[in-house]
């Protein structure tokens, strides 16, 4: 089985269950040797005191017979001595000349031992009137230890190599348990967003926690929420470009069909009702196509600097034609110097105009609209400003959304959405500020032309 394919879960527990035996050999090999290491100094000691008490037995044995020649019934009247001990093997010792050549030793095992010149300074000397006479080793000294000790060196090895292994088996069960813990968030993640791409978007994304996973899950829910909307949106964009088309078209061929049969005839008023349908449509064509290519940044923009004080004054004499006898106040409120803007004079005609039209749709008799223009920070700040309706937070938050329509609203939904494309083509930026009963703000920058 190839890595890739193995579960997350049992990744992560093949790299603790590595960490984990990596991490208990390496303490199993230093606890092992410290304690060994402490057993068997704590049996060299018990050694060196037997041994303390047969070195002046020796250096008397030699001074009397100046030789090492039946120095073998020295260590057996020791050995009777230390009866008990004895028989358990406590006594190991090994007697050489000065060169290392045995002379005594308590066991076949010493005599096999290799004695280097390292290992005979070692050896505790047997010194009669100030000359070395003899070496004694002791069974620890030499590696040697008899079975009890053994026995006792090996009991420590297994107690330390069982907690190893006990100690081995508790963490990768507490790490199997908390791996399944933070992994099992993810599974549910996994099935969240299979719904989410098989076109489920009805379903919650699970959101546990403030840790990453619960800010994965929140960003999940997020994604399905806009998708929701999204699709929401185009569900109604469908809708209303069909009934938008629906009745022009219908209109244009009851129409034609109807000169056609000579029911209604040709003449300059029935052609300029079919013109206006065919102007319709063909705005909503313009429309949809302007937002696709600003939204792509391929809308094109024929930029040039722009005297906005005379623009302004322009648009606000025909914005006061259009709201003549509607009883609205139309004032603009413009600095005595602004600087030249930088932008498509259509194009910005239109962002302006949009956001007018706008505003004498949601103003009623004594209400009054202002257009609003100063420079800041490098840019024209313009504003359309009216006492008005006002919009509650619902559609302040989705005003310059495609196909939105407040409650009231007339139209498909896409002069706003026009706008804030056209705003943002040019560089600059859009909000709006709203309250019912409040009026609105509709406030976007321009840069200004370079001098």
């Amino acid at each position: 089985m190839r890595l890739k394919a193995v579960p997350l879960r049992w990744k992560l527990f093949l790299g603790l269950a590595v960490v984990v035996v990596a991490s208990l050999g390496a303490v199993y090999a230093v606890a092992t040797h410290l304690l060994v290491s402490d057993a068997k100094e704590f049996i060299a000691s018990e050694h060196a005191a037997q041994a303390v008490g047969i070195k002046a037995q020796l250096v008397s044995y030699y001074s009397e017979h100046m030789s090492w020649d039946g120095v073998e019934s020295l260590f057996s009247t020791h050995g009777q001595n230390r009866g008990m001990e004895h028989r358990q093997g406590s006594g190991q010792f090994l007697l050489t000349d000065p060169e290392g050549k045995i002379v005594y030793a308590s066991s076949q095992r010493l005599k096999e031992v290799a004695l280097s010149p390292r290992l005979l300074k070692e050896g505790i000397p047997i010194t009669v009137a100030g000359e070395v006479v003899g070496i004694l080793f002791t069974g620890p000294l030499l590696g040697q230890f008899t079975e009890l000790e053994a026995r006792l060196l090996d009991s420590v090895r297994r107690t330390v190599a069982y907690a190893a292994v006990i100690s081995l088996g508790i963490a990768l069960g507490i790490g199997l348990i908390l791996l399944r813990g933070i992994t099992a968030p993810f599974a549910r993640l996994t099935a969240a967003t299979r719904a989410i791409s098989s076109g489920d978007l009805t379903r919650p994304v699970p959101v546990l926690g403030d840790d990453e996973i619960g800010r994965l899950g929140r960003v999940l829910e997020e994604l399905r929420v806009g998708l929701a909307r999204s699709e929401e949106v185009r569900r109604r964009m469908l809708a209303d470009i069909a009934h938008e088309l629906r009745n022009p078209l219908a209109i244009i061929r009851a129409k034609v069909e109807a000169m056609l049969d000579g029911i209604q005839p040709a003449d300059e008023e029935n052609l300029v009702r079919l013109n206006e349908r065919l102007l319709h449509l063909s705005g909503l064509v313009d429309e949809l196509q302007d937002i696709a290519l600003a939204e792509a940044n391929e809308l094109p923009l024929d930029r040039a600097p722009i005297d906005l004080e005379e623009f302004l004054r322009g648009v606000a004499a025909d914005a006061r034609t259009l709201s003549a006898g509607e009883e609205k106040e139309f004032r603009l409120e413009i600095p005595a110097e602004l600087p030249r803007a930088y932008a498509d004079r259509r194009r910005l005609h239109q962002i302006v105009w949009n956001l007018i039209t706008n505003a004498l749709r949601h103003t009623g008799p004594g209400d009054a609209i202002t257009l609003h223009a100063e420079p800041r920070d490098g840019e024209v700040l313009i504003q359309v400003i009216d006492t008005g309706e006002g919009m509650p937070a619902e559609t302040v938050a989705h005003v310059f959304d495609r196909f939105y329509k407040g409650r009231g609203s007339k139209g498909l939904g896409l002069g706003l959405a026009i706008t804030k494309a056209l705003v943002e083509a040019h560089g600059g930026r859009i909000w709006v500020e709203s309250a019912p009963g409040e009026g609105t703000r509709f406030s976007f920058t321009i840069p200004i032309f370079p001098t």
